[in-house]
């Protein structure tokens, strides 16, 4: 097995012993493997020389932080922060591990730069897949960085489903720039009939699973507020699919609607990132699920992301699920 070193940083001793036993149990990695800190001081004084009088120097690099946000002394956000300022150290995933139902965690984690969100309440079966998906991602990162960006290189297009033409170009230029891609491997639809069209062929309801796909994209780049038919029924349509359902979806959007949110995420998306878009959202987007592809080849549903609510209807008024949760 290759060395990787994962940091830990879980104030709660039964909830890190329970990540532990995660990672052993899918012996991916071993216990002695994984460094424990129990606030974010101790996680700073571990990662950084603190006593450098200018700029921080990495003491540790771990290949993956799995972070806690109710923290002591230094709570997560705040150390995320810290962390993605430091030049090296942004380049270290950070998967937040928490029990927290905040949304503003949820948006500020990602803005700050997050890979994925973990909530403490999935099941441990779910559990246990997620977070060795997420270390085998760890290693296979660390064991062969140049074979990564040759995937991204040379596989399949991407296709960017997205109606405006400025957040299109954006983001098509932000991918080209940092990930390898030429603008060719890059395909672009304007609403939902047209990505339906693009992936099945026609784009009524008569998607099925005898449905045979007309093109099957490395990665779905998908707006929420689309013409003709929505982001989330687009999504629906394809999680629905036995093939296309393995498409892995990154949703990139404006919408500040938290049943968006819920709902993309419980059908399956593996990252949803609040528009303006940055650069280093997409590329992470995109690295994690080159990282991911062969694990998502042999297994049957991936947990890359556990939302911390169930699925809604979107005719629910949001005021009134709201004062559920409150319940």
């Amino acid at each position: 097995m290759k060395k990787i070193e994962i940091l830990l940083v879980e104030d709660n001793a039964d909830d890190a012993e329970l990540t532990r036993l995660a990672f052993e149990t899918g012996d991916i990695v071993k216990k002695n493997q994984i460094h424990v800190v129990r606030d974010g001081v101790e996680a700073l004084e571990y990662l950084f020389d603190t006593q450098a009088e200018t700029t921080l120097h990495l003491n540790h690099h771990p290949q993956l932080i799995l972070l806690d946000l109710k923290l002591p002394k230094l709570d997560g956000l705040d150390l995320l922060k810290k962390i993605k300022s430091h030049p090296e150290a942004k380049k270290i995933p950070v998967v937040i591990l928490t029990g927290s139902k905040d949304m503003n965690d949820w948006t500020e984690s990602y803005g700050l730069g997050a890979v994925c969100f973990l909530h403490k309440t999935c099941d441990f079966d779910k559990f246990v897949e997620a977070i060795n998906w997420i270390a085998l991602g760890a290693l296979e990162e660390e064991s062969s960085v140049s074979e990564m960006e040759e995937k991204t290189q040379n596989n399949e297009e991407i296709l960017l489903v997205e109606d405006d033409p400025d957040d299109a170009e954006l983001t098509s230029l932000a991918i080209e720039k940092n990930c390898n891609s030429v603008k060719n491997k890059i395909h672009v639809t304007r609403d939902g009939v047209e990505a339906l069209e693009y992936i099945f062929g026609f784009a009524d309801e008569n998607i099925d699973e005898d449905t045979p796909l007309k093109r099957r994209p490395k990665l779905i780049l998908l707006d929420l507020k689309l013409p003709k038919i929505n982001g989330l029924e687009v999504l629906k349509r394809i999680k629905s699919h036995p093939e296309a359902k393995n498409i892995p979806v990154v949703v990139l959007t404006g919408s500040k609607d938290w049943m968006d949110w819920t709902n993309a995420l419980s059908l399956g998306v593996v990252q949803y990132i609040d528009k303006p878009l940055k650069s280093d959202q997409i590329v992470d987007a995109i690295n994690l699920v080159n990282l991911g592809g062969s694990v998502q080849e042999t297994k049957n549903g991936r947990f890359l992301l556990c939302a911390p609510f169930h699925r809604v209807d979107s005719s629910t008024k949001g005021e009134d699920k709201k004062g559920d949760d409150k319940k």
